[in-house]
């Protein structure tokens, strides 16, 4: 490599922050900047309508632990020159009139879904709510956003209990007489966010932030620290995830799923993450915040009614669905958000997949000449190939509900509704984990269990994404399952069950039967011979 290219790719690693966006931002290495960081900066070059932000450099989140949890000296003068080249990109202003706000998100080396923290609306203060009224007209949106911070900030960089904020939503629902909080209006959610700035007070002794750069700080402080969380070191355990040095910090301009109804957010797969077909799976939330749909606390809407209510925005999708895969040679998952009906990336990344999708997407990617048998090859190891079958139950049963398939097989297990039971159980008898929403907390516990099962949530959330790639069972959004977790019990269908009574999943269709059912196993005999082939060709 000539010596003058060297020295660019040493500059650009070496440096502290990239910024992307707006002409910005070509090339980034991910051991420097991010699995994350490095995507964006890429689909940036290439045209993808990519939001403009900034990335700082992993080595940040090194000094910062070095430094005994310290932040760097440079870190101020960096987010000030990262916010500048936001202003200027946008004509907003941080803190100002009108509002700029970001969002904070980590990403290390290695794609880590869920297992560090987010923080949306930076930079929204009760200062900045009105100019933000009379810049877009929408008062529901700008409450909206702002009780939304306070939240993320009570919970992610305070520690508090969510629930309490939980419960003043539930009884705001509850006092307006509407199913879901996107229904209530603007003299309710000013109310909220009132009530949700007094509980911050209570528990924390000091008023919300109102300063924007102080609230960058800590956003980036959380980031941060969630790399050494219990959710991270988890992960990365169980994964056997080595040698990565810690997480970069993207700082990216916010646009907004929860303005309107022409607006939402949503997971595109290019394939289908459990069963490797060439079908796009989406999921998608209108008039909601990425969060909303991976954390797992709500369900998405199918793909056909973002398709029906803005058809435009769904064919700009698949386009860029489909450059994307072309351009990384995988399959891709791609997160996004739709403000007022514009299509907005926020994030791509090679998709975590079952190990039956991981052989039909190898396969297929060869047979479009995407990637090389050898690459395909490599992309398939860690894959227990002798271990893939395609299973299905046969019975006489009729099933007791039906929830959203999140993955293929099936799975026939023990009751479990807390990762620590089944942890403890599963070295003598296997384990179907019950819980509400499949979040990243209950990590342990899906790596446990031969199965994971909820009432809510969505099939695309970062929980149900990592089940997947373990090759466990998923169904999530089964509403006829109702939890008691102080009886230690639930019903499914209307009958009741105990912990430790047997239930059988089925992926495929997302059916729940009644205790232990016959599993017929078939071999993909023709996927696995192309594979064979492959090797034979590659060792000679």
């Amino acid at each position: 490599m000539p010596e003058n290219i060297q020295g660019a790719e040493k500059k650009i690693t070496e440096a502290r922050m990239l910024e992307f966006g707006k002409g910005k931002g070509e090339y980034a290495p991910r051991e420097a900047f991010g699995d994350k960081g490095s995507i964006l900066i890429a689909m940036s070059s290439m045209g993808v309508p990519v939001p403009p932000g900034f990335v700082l450099n992993i080595s940040v989140c090194e000094d910062y632990f070095k430094n005994s949890r310290h932040l760097p000296d440079d870190l101020p003068g960096l987010l000030r020159k990262g916010v500048s080249f936001l202003e200027s990109a946008t004509g907003k202003v941080f803190g100002g009139s009108p509002p700029l706000m970001v969002s904070v998100r980590s990403g290390a080396a290695a794609s880590m879904p869920g297992s560090m923290e987010t923080l949306l609306n930076v930079g929204l203060s009760r200062g900045t709510v009105r100019p933000l009224i009379a810049r877009t007209g929408n008062p529901s949106f700008a409450w909206d956003s702002y009780r939304r911070l306070i939240e993320g900030f009570g919970r992610i960089v305070f520690s508090q209990d969510p629930s309490l904020y939980r419960g003043l939503m539930n009884s705001a629902i509850e006092a307006a007489g509407v199913p879901e909080e996107k229904e209530l209006d603007y003299m309710e959610l000013r109310k909220l966010a009132g009530d949700y700035e007094r509980l911050f007070f209570e528990e924390r002794g000091r008023p919300f932030p109102e300063d924007a750069q102080e609230q960058l700080e800590l956003a980036v402080r959380a980031v941060l620290d969630s790399w050494m969380g219990p959710r991270a070191r988890e992960f990365r355990e169980i994964n056997n995830i080595k040698g990565v040095r810690g997480t970069a910090v993207t700082v990216q301009t916010m646009v907004f799923g929860n303005m309107g109804m022409n607006s939402g957010a949503g997971i595109y797969f290019t394939r289908s993450p459990w069963t490797g077909e060439k079908l796009p799976v989406v999921d998608f939330r209108f008039e909601a915040q990425g969060e909303d749909v991976v954390s797992g606390s709500r369900a998405g809407t199918p793909g056909i009614e973002l398709k029906t209510a803005l058809t435009v925005v769904y064919k700009e999708l698949e386009g860029t669905g489909d450059k994307l895969e072309a351009h990384f040679r995988d399959m891709q998952d791609i997160e996004f958000t739709v403000e007022e009906g514009k299509l907005n990336i926020l994030q791509s990344r090679n998709g975590k997949r079952s190990p039956m999708a991981a052989l039909r997407i190898a396969v297929d990617l060869v047979k479009e000449g995407l990637i090389s048998p050898e690459e395909a090859l490599k992309k398939l190891e860690g894959v227990d190939l002798d271990s893939i079958s395609v299973q299905k139950i046969r019975t006489n049963k009729l099933p007791l509900a039906k929830g959203d398939s999140a993955s293929s097989g099936v799975a026939v297990g023990k009751i479990a509704f807390s990762s620590e039971r089944a942890k403890s159980y599963a070295h003598e008898r296997t384990e179907i984990l019950v819980r509400e929403i499949p979040s990243p907390d209950d990590l342990p516990g899906i790596h446990a269990s031969a199965g994971l099962l909820t009432s809510r949530g969505a099939r695309t959330a970062h929980a149900a994404v990592v089940a997947r790639q373990m090759g466990k069972v998923c169904i999530v959004n089964c509403r006829e399952l109702k939890i008691d977790p102080i009886g230690r019990k639930c019903s499914i269908g209307g009958k009741e069950f105990m912990e430790g009574d047997a239930i059988s999943l089925e992926g495929i269709s997302g059916e729940v039967y009644e205790g232990e059912v016959e599993v017929t196993f078939e071999k993909p005999v023709e996927l696995l011979k192309v594979v064979d082939v492959w090797k034979r060709e590659t060792a000679a």
